[in-house]
């Protein structure tokens, strides 16, 4: 686990090199589409065997997403906080209905069995906290992609339809 740890910090310390390069944001972001995903490749490549399909749809799925957000992603919580951000922001009245306007396309992730499902799920909510300024925790979304199982789809559960006590208590884990 080190060395994968040691990886994606220096992946996203890559990225972060590169943040201001507007040719290479968007060849990340079009990493997105399985029909441009190539221009995402050369960036990609020097960090994972491109032949190795899982991984490959990770690291392109984070490089997507850190191209996509602004350059202050979330350095707590997972995808279910970030989810339940998404849903509660903006949101007039209780939190818990708001919740149930993301919850058909949080269901569908949890019901991926795959990490590259994963990933073919995550563009539309990668795009829609950007454009609500939410950031995503890069490292954990990394993380739960490379160890995707029940632990995982728990968690995120957890942070979703957790109360706010339960989320600050997570955090930090």
């Amino acid at each position: 686990m080190d060395d994968s740890k040691t990886k994606i910090q220096a992946f996203l310390d890559y990225l972060e090199s590169h943040c201001h390069d507007r040719g290479i944001m968007a060849d990340l972001r079009h990493g997105f589409s399985p029909g441009t995903e190539y221009r995402a490749w050369p960036h990609v490549a020097p960090w994972c065997d491109l032949t190795d399909q899982r991984r490959k749809s990770i690291f392109i799925t984070i490089a997507g997403a850190f191209a996509t957000q602004s350059h202050s992603g979330a350095q707590a919580g997972n995808l279910g906080t970030t989810l339940r951000q998404l849903a509660v922001q903006g949101a007039s009245g209780k939190p818990d209905e708001a919740l149930k306007s993301f919850e058909a396309r949080f269901r569908r992730l949890l019901t991926c069995t795959t990490a590259r499902q994963v990933c073919e799920r995550l563009p539309g909510i990668i795009r829609a906290a950007s454009r609500k300024a939410i950031g995503i925790n890069l490292e954990r979304l990394y993380y739960d992609l490379l160890y995707w199982d029940e632990k995982v789809k728990l968690a995120w559960a957890a942070a979703y339809w957790g109360t706010d006590a339960s989320q600050s208590a997570g955090q930090g884990e």
